[in-house]
């Protein structure tokens, strides 16, 4: 406005011409262009620099731990296996400690509970029997039915199935969701799979059945219709273990222990470790660990009726 202002009052006392006017404000932009493009390389150093930044972390992240003989115990995964810790500490940082001198066993056949308050430490245990952390002090380990024992690590983890916290449903049909662990499952094992995690019963009556479109993170269906797929899924991929980390909290609780039921029912070895806040189905469970200031401890029959009886 100022060049604008200072060419028009010069244009006005006749010092320049109209041509001269133009030229000159023309030239005003190109150096004003000029002067933002100089300005503009600060902000973008700065972003290029915090992507550096972050890719450098990830770089330096500690590469995960691998033990060769864990492939051993492919030749086991019929008999199911015992996920086992001994004397366990575990600290995310140092001097505070998360886990605290603990025991846990889980063995084929067992459904086996982890309860307690959040942020405890339930889904911390569930890191250390996928092996994505590793104790500090004691063991965590996996045994195979004739006794051999392999430290949990990212090469034991293909012999578990996992269900998180939130809602994992992709956008696509339901079939597609379900052939994400595995790509050569039939129809027939998708059904099966979606029986036994109490999902058929709505899955059938929709016009595609399982080629039915299922959107973004589950739009469309109940938060208890994409748990129970969610499970079917972990359950198509018939893994000796399966881990349900607060998978079941949108389902009643009749159907949770019908699934819970269905699961050992279809595969008497599986192991089955739950880590709930809802201990509606704790009588099912061989085992259940209470998590609480640190300690995992084992419940009795009677402390376990108890914190049932109270929910």
């Amino acid at each position: 406005m100022l060049a604008f202002g200072y060419c028009l009052f010069r244009l006005w006392t006749r010092d320049i011409t109209y041509g001269t006017m133009t030229l000159f404000l023309q030239q005003r932009g190109n150096l004003s262009g000029a002067f933002n493009s100089l300005i503009s390389i600060i902000p973008g150093f700065l972003n290029s620099s915090i992507s550096a930044h972050r890719i450098r972390e990830l770089v330096e992240l500690p590469k995960e731990v691998h033990i060769s003989k864990s492939s051993d115990l492919d030749a086991y995964i019929q008999d199911g296996f015992t996920i086992q810790m001994k004397d366990l500490d575990f600290s995310y940082i140092q001097g505070k400690k998360v886990i605290t001198q603990s025991e846990f066993i889980a063995k084929p056949g067992e459904i086996v509970a982890l309860v307690g308050p959040s942020g405890e430490g339930k889904t911390t245990m569930i890191r250390l029997i996928l092996g994505l952390i590793h104790p500090e002090r004691g063991q965590a380990i996996i045994l195979s039915k004739d006794g051999q024992e392999v430290e949990l690590n990212a090469d034991t983890r293909h012999l578990f199935a996992y269900v998180p916290q939130g809602n994992t449903i992709l956008s696509g049909t339901i079939a597609e969701n379900m052939r994400v662990v595995k790509e050569d499952a039939t129809d027939e094992e998708i059904i099966e799979a979606l029986k036994t995690a109490c999902a058929w019963d709505f899955v059938e009556k929709m016009p595609d059945t399982i080629n039915c479109s299922i959107g973004e993170r589950g739009r469309g269906f109940s938060e208890g219709q994409t748990q129970r797929i969610a499970i079917a899924r972990a359950i198509l991929r018939n893994a000796p273990i399966l881990l349900l980390d607060e998978a079941t909290s949108a389902l009643d609780v009749t159907t949770e222990r019908q699934v819970l039921r269905n699961i050992i029912k279809q595969s008497p070895n599986k192991t089955c470790i739950v880590t709930t806040h809802r201990p509606s189905v704790l009588n099912m469970c061989q085992r259940v660990y209470r998590v609480m200031e640190t300690k995992v401890c084992v419940l009795d029959e009677d402390e376990a009726s108890k914190m049932a009886m109270d929910f």
